[in-house]
């Protein structure tokens, strides 16, 4: 009979940017009651002690480190930290977003390039820096790419953030064809409107609350199914599945 697949991330050490609330909080307590050792970052680290003493209740190790990813600096001082306190990273997941909901021709530059900033150039540099960890040690790593559901299907009141994780979503694939080479795999997964701060601060825009009718089952997502997915493809359950972004949206993109 073949081999059962585990779910289990015992073992790893996991790597969270933006992990202090919302969906990244909900990410490393999965990682952790999945076993992992968990490092978290964002730019509130008061917020990530406390998700950090929450996750070893689940008898794992956590780290924590202040992680600001408009800094190119601050991200290598995170992966550096990561790898000072874990020796590795097995797991890396980029989860920092930003989106700020206005029409397109009201957009400044400056909102411009801090959408970007965050949602584009961050996880391509975080990456590349835990990628090379990776290809060091030997360790056949994955890397998991928050995107959204906005990045496959465009939307309105959101241009950049929705180019941004378009650009995501190709990026997801070029890494995962660049690394296969090395055994890391490079993964997505795209939520619907979920019920995090951001979410929240997006809804109080009556013209951005429309889209919860467009979610076939009815309701936003929950930050713990977002959750679910990326154990799901960090562990060797997803251990053939490379360069795809998995929709987590309650069938909004069906329709």
């Amino acid at each position: 009979m073949p081999q059962a697949l585990s779910f289990d991330l015992k073992g790893r050490a996991v790597a969270i940017t933006g992990a202090g609330r919302g969906i990244g909080k909900s990410i490393a307590d999965a990682c952790a009651s999945a076993g992992a050792d968990v490092f978290l970052g964002s730019r509130h680290p008061d917020e990530c002690e406390s998700v950090a003493a929450q996750c070893r209740e689940h008898g794992v190790q956590a780290g924590v480190a202040a992680l600001d990813v408009r800094d190119m600096q601050s991200i290598r001082a995170f992966i550096d930290a990561a790898l000072a306190q874990f020796g590795r990273i097995d797991v890396l997941v980029n989860n920092v977003g930003l989106t700020i909901v206005k029409p397109a021709v009201e957009l400044t530059e400056a909102e411009f390039d801090e959408v970007s900033a965050v949602n584009f150039k961050a996880p391509f540099f975080a990456s590349t820096l835990a990628a090379a960890s990776m290809i060091d040690k030997g360790i056949k790593g994955c890397i998991v790419n928050i995107s959204s559901q906005v990045g496959h299907v465009g939307g309105p009141l959101r241009a950049a953030y929705a180019g941004s994780k378009g650009g995501l979503n190709s990026l997801t694939r070029s890494f995962a064809a660049e690394w296969a080479a090395h055994g890391i795999r490079v993964v997505g997964v795209s939520p619907t409107f979920t019920r995090t701060e951001m979410m929240e601060k997006s809804a109080r825009n009556p013209e951005f609350r429309k889209n919860f009718e467009k979610i076939p089952l009815g309701r936003p997502g929950e930050p713990e199914e977002v959750a679910a997915a990326v154990v799901y493809l960090a562990s060797d359950a997803g251990r053939f599945v490379t360069g795809h972004t998995l929709l987590v949206d309650g069938g909004f993109t069906i329709v």
